[in-house]
């Protein structure tokens, strides 16, 4: 990524982990997780591969896409240059200025929330790579119904209700929403143990670089520690199942 500003201004933990991507990988094209096949493999290959996935899942240009939590973009913009009618929103205005800095205005992209986007439907495809986590379950499907009739989801989830505070989506609330609003499950994978090195990816390198951390993004001691233990408790509930990472897609 160019520029050390470019990450600064991106919330806690999120400036953490393009921290580590900008060292180890001189870029950061994307921000979600990497589906490993090795755990020797750069992170790069593996976050390619979950985008390769979801990228065979969706019809082919001219489509109308949306890409809900565009990120930073790279998928949007692959498929704006694949011939394909896509837009990208995020809630975030940061990742919106940094799109802006690569992109110009290349891309169709805003800074809006899902559940309130006035969009231009029908979309032939809406797809949500780790951001239908950040959205009520009931209240996505209630939006995507009316817009859309295929929905691609790559995401990590509960896989039973946790009833702690911060914890993820609870997959069984989240495939009853789908139904409610008259969307089938078409497919379902689980990539957990694809995705769970991700984590220890993470955790190795926050070790590896805190010094750096702390300097450059002006990280206390405590918000280290923080990221150490709760990637402990992350690789817990990977473990034990609790936390499951799967690509879902549904029809209506």
């Amino acid at each position: 990524m160019s520029g050390a500003s470019s990450y600064r201004n991106f919330s806690y933990p999120l400036n953490v982990f393009m921290h580590i991507l900008s060292r180890e990988e001189a870029t950061v094209r994307y921000l979600h997780y990497g589906l490993f096949e090795s755990g020797d493999e750069p992170i790069a290959e593996a976050q390619e591969r979950s985008t390769e996935m979801l990228l065979e899942r969706l019809p082919p240009p001219p489509a109308r896409l949306l890409d809900v939590g565009v990120g930073l973009a790279t998928t949007l913009a692959r498929l704006t240059r694949s011939g394909h009618d896509a837009e990208g929103i995020t809630p975030d205005e940061h990742q919106i200025a940094t799109i802006r800095e690569r992109y110009g205005d290349e891309l169709r992209v805003s800074c809006a929330k899902f559940e309130s986007f006035d969009g231009r439907p029908p979309y032939e495809a809406v797809f949500f790579q780790e951001s239908s986590q950040y959205i009520d379950s009931n209240a996505l499907f209630a939006a995507a119904s009316a817009i859309t009739g295929h929905i691609v989801v790559i995401d990590e989830f509960a896989s039973r209700p946790l009833g702690t505070p911060g914890a993820l989506h609870d997959l069984g609330t989240f495939l009853a929403a789908a139904e409610q609003h008259g969307f089938a499950k078409t497919e379902e994978i689980d990539l957990s143990r694809h995705a769970a090195p991700t984590i220890d990816y993470v955790a190795s390198r926050i070790a590896q670089y805190r010094d750096d951390l702390i300097a450059d993004l002006g990280l206390s001691l405590a918000q280290i520690d923080s990221l150490v233990e709760s990637g402990d408790l992350y690789r817990e509930m990977y473990r034990t199942g609790a936390y499951v990472y799967r690509l879902l897609q549904f029809r209506r």
